[in-house]
């Protein structure tokens, strides 16, 4: 089987989709044995060398089009993929599509183009919450739940630890400047014995950390990924967003909140009333309540327990399996 994953990845777009690209092309290949290309439209810089698998980046500004067309005319593809920033999906989109429908493939959207569904096979969402929109069209089938999540976890503790080290994750492009001033809020604000694991993502300013620090602070620079410092965490504090959720498979207590408002709230709302994490509104509470569970065991624990247990399964063996159905 030959796969195309397309996918945006960028400095203001984040990591998130090329994160699940990479999630995905390697259960393919593992347990499909599927030979998996991947298309990437944005910058990756230096983090290009870490893809591992046959791979092309262009410009945001370039085609996708044109260049999934040379892909396909060099060689047959069965499955293709499509994993889009909203902002970025291209006006002729929908034209593309009807194109690429009169080859023998198989279109399959990640995470997004609800409304070309009526041209798709298959709308995969990992998500756990879908709310159909009222003017949503007929179409392909609209997978999603706790089995659909591209988690990029390799290993998942046995049981949470009480410790000291806290991982506070802002995004790889940190949108909104949480650098500047987050690390002298959670200075101030917790234990002198805590041990901050600071992420700065490959496309974020770098943070600015106090000069003298009450708490021990470690800026890890766009690290190759986040599962060996999410297997040592204690706790984490988090933006919305596909780190969320691999921290709530790994069963770490967490504190999360969302930087645009009005943006994932309902999302946020059933993360609440599952009991999964502490949500809060914006960086101030969210350091405040990171404070107060870090003195709380007993909830730290009964968070871990919730959150393993909603993950029945890995999203990319869902995933692996939808896509064997076309065969």
């Amino acid at each position: 089987m030959s796969i195309l994953y397309v996918c945006h990845a960028g400095d203001f777009v984040g990591l998130g989709h090329l994160s699940r690209a990479l999630v995905a092309a390697k259960a393919f290949t593992v347990e499909l044995g599927a030979d998996v290309q991947l298309l990437v439209a944005g910058n990756l810089d230096h983090f290009d060398s870490f893809l591992g698998i046959p791979h092309r980046v262009v410009g945001f500004d370039r085609d996708l089009s044109v260049i999934i067309w040379e892909i396909c005319s060099y060689k047959p593809i069965e499955v293709i993929l499509f994993d889009l920033h909203p902002r970025l999906i291209p006006d002729d989109f929908e034209l593309n599509l009807e194109r690429l429908r009169a080859l023998p493939c198989r279109l399959i959207a990640i995470d997004g183009l609800i409304r070309f569904r009526s041209m798709l096979d298959l709308i995969f969402l990992p998500t756990f919450l879908f709310v159909p929109p009222s003017d949503l069209p007929d179409g392909a089938p609209i997978v999603y739940g706790w089995d659909c999540f591209l988690l990029n976890v390799e290993v998942r503790p046995s049981r949470w630890q009480n410790g000291p080290r806290v991982l506070a994750l802002t995004g790889g492009s940190d949108v909104s400047g949480l650098g500047e001033r987050w690390p002298s809020l959670l200075d101030k604000e917790l234990l002198p014995n805590t041990e901050l694991h600071w992420v700065t993502g490959p496309f974020a300013n770098m943070a600015r950390m106090p000069k003298a620090p009450r708490i021990q602070i470690v800026n890890h620079i766009a690290p190759a990924g986040l599962g060996p410092l999410m297997s040592t965490s204690n706790y984490a504090v988090t933006v919305f967003g596909v780190s969320f959720f691999e921290l709530l498979y790994s069963g770490i207590p967490t504190v999360v909140f969302a930087v645009q408002e009005n943006k994932d709230q309902s999302l946020l709302h059933e993360v609440r009333r599952l009991g999964l994490a502490l949500v809060a509104d914006d960086v101030t509470e969210a350091t405040i309540l990171l404070s107060k569970l870090m003195n709380d065991e007993n909830l730290a624990r009964e968070l871990s327990s919730r959150s393993r247990s909603v993950f029945t399964n890995h999203g990319a063996l869902r995933l692996c399996s939808e896509v064997a159905g076309f065969l």
